[in-house]
């Protein structure tokens, strides 16, 4: 009975304890990332897995225990079986000589297979209530092992629920501002470097036009000075080609009339323009 008492308690602790890690496990998982959370499934797998162990054993031991109890069982019936023929020895010798020895060995024969009979009955009832402790046992075994083996599909199932439910609490929270993430955060550094880039090589670019728009500007006025300084030129040089008839050789001295000055200046001017009209 202490055994089983004992066995008892060892299945009741293991169970309890298996279900307490879970809690734990479970309350610590709510918070934790996808690493975390498979660590710990693998500690309480490796734990249950122990147990399991555990309890194989002491369940192997029981089942001893009751091979060994069915074989005194056995030793006794035998024994009782040798008992009651001798006993039936002692009857028929006391038949043919009424020896008081006969009589007396019977009687302790007797006793001795009445404690057999006594002890096989004890045996027997220990026997049957192991027996039943160890269908019971083979049940919780077998129910641990379903649990370990469940372990690998509510792991991934874990994960994805634990895992998925902070991703879209957090997508939420930076679909409404509430928070940024680092990654969001050096994605905005890259637009913004991005940003300041392309205005830096728009900046350049319009500096680069009007460097360039002013030196048209400045090429143009001097090809219309040059132009102009040109055509005065070509002017003169006219002018010198044909100032060399003299013009003024047709005109009269100052002593055939008396002129003004003024008269003088515009009689030249006329004759002038005349003759480059020619």
């Amino acid at each position: 009975m202490g055994f089983l008492d004992s066995l008892g308690r060892f299945f009741s602790s293991a169970f309890g304890l298996a279900e307490g890690k879970t809690q734990r496990m479970a309350d610590k998982m709510v918070t934790s990332n996808a690493d975390a959370i498979r660590s710990q499934f693998r500690k309480t797998k490796e734990d249950w897995s122990k147990d399991y162990q555990e309890m194989r054993e002491a369940v192997a031991e029981l089942i001893r225990i009751r091979e060994m109890k069915s074989e005194e069982v056995k030793k006794i019936s035998k024994e009782s079986e040798e008992l009651q023929q001798k006993m039936s020895g002692a009857i028929e010798l006391y038949k043919k000589t009424p020896d008081e020895r006969y009589k007396a060995a019977y009687a302790q024969l007797a006793e001795k297979s009445e404690k057999n009979e006594q002890r096989v009955k004890e045996l027997e009832a220990e026997i049957d209530e192991q027996q039943q402790a160890i269908e019971r046992y083979k049940v919780r075994l077998l129910e641990l092992q379903t649990q370990i083996d469940s372990l690998n599909k509510e792991e991934a199932e874990t994960v994805a629920d634990i895992i998925s439910s902070q991703k879209i609490k957090e997508l939420n929270d930076r679909l409404s501002g509430l928070s940024v993430d680092s990654s969001s955060k050096n994605l905005e550094a890259i637009r913004n470097a991005r940003q300041k880039s392309k205005a830096v090589a728009k900046l350049s670019t319009e500096l680069t036009g009007a460097e360039k728009t002013d030196l048209d500007k400045e090429l143009s006025q001097a090809g219309s000075r040059s132009k102009h300084l040109s055509a005065f030129e070509d002017a003169i040089g006219v002018n010198k080609i044909t100032l060399k008839s003299d013009p003024f050789a047709s005109l009269p001295s100052q002593t055939s009339a008396p002129f003004t000055k003024k008269d003088t200046i515009d009689v030249e001017l006329s004759k002038l323009t005349s003759g480059l009209n020619k």
